[in-house]
């Protein structure tokens, strides 16, 4: 019985991430060599303008990145135009107001900057910031959310990461069949249940649904 439900649940999540384009929205220049690794370009219209021929507040420009909770990723930082950048993430909810340059960044900051990268201009090489996010907490909020920066033009340099629970359950590496098997027998589980399994519910919002399910199938095959 439960192998039939297994089934029925996987061949669900298929449909979902095929018909309804579940997407792990990339800041990227072209090229994205895993889910954890990612390249934007600074430009004073918005990150990634130059390549892409936006301007702020259009699709691709500013992008929502999709992150995982305890997964450290790396974001390299190009420069795009005339002007100095970096890139910094700050805890969600701050607003342009509460960006500098000279704020105190930490990993610990409750509220403000967690990291910034080192400046990047037309006479310097491309910038890397790595980071491992701490959040979504198992609270069932949702996702998580922090928002990142160039901190000197923060009106029009703005994003958002999306933080997921980390889709490798067994942190083998990889997102294998035991992942979106484990998520899968937790299927329709809220923490009262007897299946109940708070790292499956991806989301955070307190039950495991076909969204779980889905998300966890999309990276199926990927290194996390």
């Amino acid at each position: 019985m439960r192998r039939a439900s297994l089934l029925v649940v996987l061949l669900i999540a298929t449909t979902v991430t095929t018909n309804f384009g579940l997407q792990q929205v990339k800041a990227i220049t072209i090229q994205a060599t895993s889910p954890v690794n990612f390249t934007i370009i600074a430009d004073v219209e918005a990150w990634n303008s130059t390549v892409l021929g936006c301007t702020s507040g259009t699709p691709n420009c500013n992008p929502t990145v999709t992150e995982f909770r305890s997964v450290a990723f790396t974001a390299q930082v190009n420069w795009g135009d005339c002007c100095t950048h970096d890139f910094a993430i700050y805890t969600a909810g701050s607003s342009s107001a509460d960006v500098s340059p000279f704020n105190n960044c930490t990993t610990t900051n409750p509220s403000g900057c967690l990291a910034r990268s080192s400046s990047v201009s037309s006479t310097t090489t491309p910038r890397t910031l790595s980071f491992s996010p701490t959040i979504p907490r198992d609270d069932f909020t949702g996702t998580g959310t922090y928002e990142y920066f160039c901190e000197f033009h923060p009106n029009s340099m703005h994003g958002k990461f999306k933080l997921y629970k980390n889709p490798d359950i067994d942190n083998n590496g990889v997102v294998n069949i035991v992942d979106v098997a484990t998520v899968a027998f937790s299927f329709g589980a809220t923490p009262t249940s007897s299946n109940w399994n708070v790292v499956t519910d991806l989301d955070n919002n307190g039950v495991v649904n076909i969204l779980d399910v889905a998300l966890d199938a999309f990276y199926f095959g990927q290194p996390i």
